[in-house]
């Protein structure tokens, strides 16, 4: 009977400890969930959390970057990863922590409770909304909300090409409000820049400066702007596109030091127009077709090229004409005139032929000789044939070439620095 006292007493004293240490684990989660009970008792997610609806519910935010998928230029579109941070207070969702044991803090999913309806403004393809059912909405026990809904957005974003590849790109990602008034929902930002503490550097673009907004629209949606500028990382295109460009151009001059004799000079000529429209070609692929507010500088720059480049082929053609002129025809007066300047004859003309005297002498009978002395200074005169009218237009030739390369060129530097 006394083991049998005993075991009851400890049965009693073992009941009596888990009953004094039970409430201390078991109410934390009993407390908890008795205010998810309360707060969702009679809680319409349709309606905003403001007891009078004369007021306004004030969405603050904060927009968080992560990183810049992709600029589609062709397609005029921006992809990009991100989330929001937005707050408002929710007159419903208040509690007294103490009769919760001291429970400050409650997680709701957002499907479960009233959050801003708010889609992507700037679309390139579709309407996309805001938080997609799998994030929670932490509420405090004054009411407050705290929402930070992420995702993959594709936003329009018209290019400007005009520098390009030297270009600087400032793209507008709108945010709506909808189905609110801004009598009803207002938006305030928390931070005129986008928050970049984890930002991962792209590799083509370089952001160089952020804008967040908020303003209604004429059609009285509220917006939330975020602007982003970047500028392209012009390295890859400067070795790829730019400098073979320029080398190709270069390669019009050289056309006019080909001996006219090879037969080389127009075969030359045609590759270098070809090797330019492919650049242009390729150019263009990489381009799109509308661009604000002009039309790209390399695209007219390449066109300017390929222009000079078939003007240079007409000139050699034109050279090899002169070369290949039979002797028995006259050169005009005119053409020798320019011709002796071009190629300086005149001046080796009189310098060859300065006081130079041609003396002979006669012998007349009885063993008497009379020496007579000639000038033939004035009546010696180079005659000018139709091959140094070839070079004389090589020359002229070569040095039109070397002007017109060096301005398309010092042009389109001007332009892309200014």
């Amino acid at each position: 009977m006394t083991e049998c006292q005993a075991l009851l007493s400890m049965t009693r004293i073992f009941l009596c400890l888990s009953l004094a240490i039970y409430p201390h684990f078991a109410q934390p989660n009993e407390a908890s969930n008795r205010l998810y009970s309360t707060l969702q008792k009679n809680y319409n997610k349709m309606i905003r959390g403001e007891r009078d609806m004369r007021k306004i519910t004030k969405l603050y935010f904060t927009f968080n970057l992560i990183r810049i998928t992709e600029f589609d230029e062709l397609d005029g579109r921006l992809s990009l990863v991100g989330f929001f941070a937005l707050f408002w207070i929710d007159g419903r969702m208040k509690w007294t922590p103490a009769q919760y044991n001291n429970t400050n803090t409650i997680i709701f999913n957002e499907k479960d409770v009233w959050r801003p309806l708010i889609f992507l403004a700037s679309p390139q393809k579709e309407f996309k909304r805001l938080g997609n059912n799998n994030f929670f909405i932490r509420y405090n026990a004054s009411g407050r909300a705290e929402w930070y809904p992420g995702d993959i957005w594709a936003s329009s974003c018209t290019p400007d090409v005009y520098k390009y590849p030297y270009d600087t790109q400032s793209c507008l990602v709108s945010f709506a409000v909808w189905g609110y008034s801004s009598a009803e929902v207002m938006l305030k930002s928390l931070d005129n820049k986008v928050r970049l503490h984890v930002y991962s550097p792209h590799g083509t673009w370089d952001l160089i400066d952020t804008l967040v907004l908020s303003n209604v629209d004429t059609r009285g949606l509220v917006l939330m702007n975020i602007t982003l500028v970047m500028e392209r990382i012009s390295t890859f295109h400067m070795i790829n596109m730019i400098l073979p460009i320029v080398f190709v151009g270069l390669l019009n001059i050289l056309v006019f030091l080909l001996p006219a004799q090879s037969g080389e000079r127009v075969g030359y000529s045609i590759t270098v127009l070809l090797a330019i429209a492919v650049f242009q070609t390729i150019a263009s692929d990489n381009l799109p077709s509308v661009s604000k507010p002009k039309l790209s500088l390399l695209c007219i720059k390449l066109l300017a090229d390929l222009i000079l480049s078939a003007l240079v082929m007409t000139l050699t053609i034109i050279t090899l004409y002169f070369y290949h002129m039979p002797e028995s025809r006259r050169v005009p007066s005119c053409i020798a005139a320019i011709t002796r300047f071009v190629l300086c004859r005149t001046c080796r003309n009189k310098a060859n032929d300065t006081t130079k005297d041609k003396y002979d002498e006669y012998i007349i009978g009885n063993g008497f000789g009379v020496t007579e002395s000639v000038s033939d200074s004035g009546h010696h005169q180079t005659e000018v044939t139709w091959t140094d009218v070839g070079k004389s237009s090589d020359v002229v030739f070569t040095a039109f070439s070397i002007l017109t390369f060096l301005g398309s060129n010092v042009l389109f530097m001007v332009y892309i620095a200014f």
